[in-house]
């Protein structure tokens, strides 16, 4: 599986394992898909290990975020490397996310 689950509390932290692109966006999508079905609405997605992100993968982020802010929750990102914050920024969906550094401080965000 190419996306962990972790909770810390109300918020659920999904895990990418490897790149955020091709086939393993479709299992980081059915991921997504079961959270967003548990009303886990409060969400951290952890790309510490992801180098890259391709077109699929910032529609499912923002249809993501969409679902959550529909139902009062939110989506934050954390660990990104330079190749997928300058992916965010010139595609102008930095601004769409709150990004952190590391995975503590986007989970005590929340508080």
């Amino acid at each position: 599986m190419s996306t962990a689950l972790t909770e810390y509390g109300n918020v659920t932290v999904l895990t990418v394992k490897d790149e955020l692109s091709g086939d393993a966006v479709e299992l980081f999508r059915d991921v997504v898909s079961q959270c967003v079905d548990q009303r886990k609405l409060n969400l951290v997605v952890d790309c510490s290990c992801a180098t890259t992100m391709d077109s699929a993968a910032l529609e499912t982020l923002l249809d993501l975020q969409d679902k959550c802010e529909d139902d009062y929750g939110t989506v934050k990102l954390c660990g990104l490397d330079q190749t997928c914050a300058k992916i965010l920024e010139i595609t102008r969906l930095a601004r769409r996310f709150e990004a952190f550094a590391d995975l503590e401080s986007a989970v005590k965000s929340f508080t």
